[in-house]
């Protein structure tokens, strides 16, 4: 009986943490919150590991290829909640990038975790543009 009863709990826990949790917060907080540190991170770390920029003077430690990989994460799971229903602008563009941007941001955590600089580059470079690329069509610019 104690193992039904551990077993059920074990699975109802594992259902819990694999559901996944809504945001409240909104679209430009996420951004600002989660995304902009993120990708700064990543921005970091690639300068350090990527092979085209010669050898490095100091050698990415274990500790920033897991600072990668969260960063990445955190930039998949903003991109998940990017095409909920609720929140999508609309179901073209939007859901396209946002969609590149988990995508990109899964192949970053995948090279971070084999501590591979070329492929952490071309997946930050990938990040970089999709970023861009959405944000001219929909972040309002102001200023100069």
């Amino acid at each position: 009986m104690r193992r039904a009863v551990l077993a059920i709990a074990v699975c109802l826990l594992a259902a819990c943490t694999a559901a996944k949790p809504k945001t409240t917060m909104s679209i430009k907080d996420q951004m600002k919150q989660v995304v902009e540190p993120a990708s700064n991170t990543l921005f970091a770390i690639q300068g350090e590991v990527d092979p085209a920029n010669g050898p490095s003077q100091s050698p990415a430690t274990d500790a920033r290829w897991r600072a990668a990989d969260t960063a990445a994460h955190a930039l998949k799971a903003v991109a998940e909640t990017l095409v909920e229903p609720q929140r999508a602008k609309d179901q073209a563009d939007w859901k396209m990038y946002a969609t590149d941007m988990g995508k990109f941001a899964e192949e970053a955590s995948e090279a971070a975790k084999k501590k591979d600089g070329a492929a952490l580059s071309n997946a930050v470079n990938a990040l970089s543009d999709n970023c861009a690329a959405c944000h001219k069509v929909y972040k309002l610019q102001t200023g100069a």
